[in-house]
């Protein structure tokens, strides 16, 4: 019954509405998440955002381009993964001459690639790697946006006019790199601890210490889960980093778990069809290994962020 019915005063009624408990909210919360329209599948996405590119790929592509040129040339995008080519030409090799499988060989040297996606040789070439990931991140974002509402775009409109929300877009990076620090601090804080206390290792000290990283990802990504939307958010005209971050948070209540699995499913589907690629290059044609892959890396950012900007649009229908 609500409390503070009409009452027959001569001062007129004046009814009270019954303020929500926080169990009642979370009720509400969870029909009104109920009523909206379900999320596609990790793999409906996957195969929506190949699709949304290959739609609209000639602009897309263009800016692509744009990027790899500004990679290669100013952030040295080739020299590294030169080096990395070169051990595993010469792993390849050792592994002809001690008969061992060569597959096995290939794969530890795709994992080596992979670690050295995004690296340089120099701090000043990392430097400019992530000033240049930055930027076409807002072009992309942008561009996404553009040509989903039916605009036509042109690849020097892109870069030109994407770059207004910069400093918001930098803040939400901050926020979503300090929601990264549970990994990053923890992690090998939790090593070093364990390594004191248990000088032998062995395999509780090891499994102990998987556990621990396991649960500090889970906070991470839990934390991530709604702040990384704060990012397309921001991008919108007028749009304050803290007002993205709240808009964001409300965007995934009650349906963080469900884009927890979707985003964990993304780099594992990038990783899978890189690798059908790549491993039979550095099997038989290693030359092709350098140019292939930072094409593929510079693809992957492109997917990446489709990926999530359509995850985005479903989020917010």
């Amino acid at each position: 019954m609500v409390k503070g019915e009409s009452s027959g005063s001569s001062n007129g009624s004046r009814a009270r509405i019954k303020r929500l408990t926080k169990k009642e909210r979370k009720q509400k919360g969870k029909l009104e998440v109920r009523s909206r329209s379900k999320l596609s599948g990790s793999f409906s996405l996957a195969w929506k955002s190949a699709k949304t590119i290959r739609t609209y790929w000639k602009p897309l592509f263009g800016i692509m381009l744009v990027y790899l040129i500004l990679n290669v040339v100013f952030a040295s995008g080739v020299s590294n993964l030169s080096s990395v080519v070169s051990d595993i030409k010469f792993n390849l090799e050792a592994s002809d001459s001690e008969n061992l499988n060569p597959l096995g060989t290939a794969l530890g040297g795709f994992s080596n690639l992979v670690a050295s996606a995004g690296t340089s040789g120099s701090a000043t070439g990392s430097t400019l790697q992530t000033t240049l990931i930055i930027i076409v991140s807002l072009v992309i974002i942008w561009s996404l946006r553009s040509l989903l509402a039916g605009k036509t775009i042109k690849v020097k409109q892109a870069y030109y006019s994407s770059m207004f929300p910069l400093i918001p877009f930098l803040l939400v990076l901050l926020v979503l790199f300090i929601q990264w620090l549970p990994v990053l601090l923890g992690v090998p804080i939790a090593s070093a601890i364990l390594s004191a206390i248990f000088v032998s290792g062995g395999v509780f000290a090891t499994t102990l210490l998987v556990m621990i990283s396991i649960a500090l990802l889970g906070w991470s990504l839990y934390m991530i889960s709604s702040s990384l939307f704060a990012i397309y958010i921001v991008t919108l005209p007028d749009m304050q980093p803290r007002k993205a971050l709240r808009s964001a948070k409300d965007l995934v209540a009650f349906r963080r778990w469900t884009i927890m699995r979707r985003l964990i499913v993304l780099p594992i589907v990038m990783l899978v069809a890189m690798a059908v690629v790549v491993i039979p290059l550095i099997l038989y044609l290693t030359f092709l290994v350098t140019p292939v892959f930072l094409v593929l890396s510079v693809l992957s950012v492109l997917f990446i962020h489709t990926y999530l900007y359509l995850l985005y649009r479903e989020l917010i229908t």
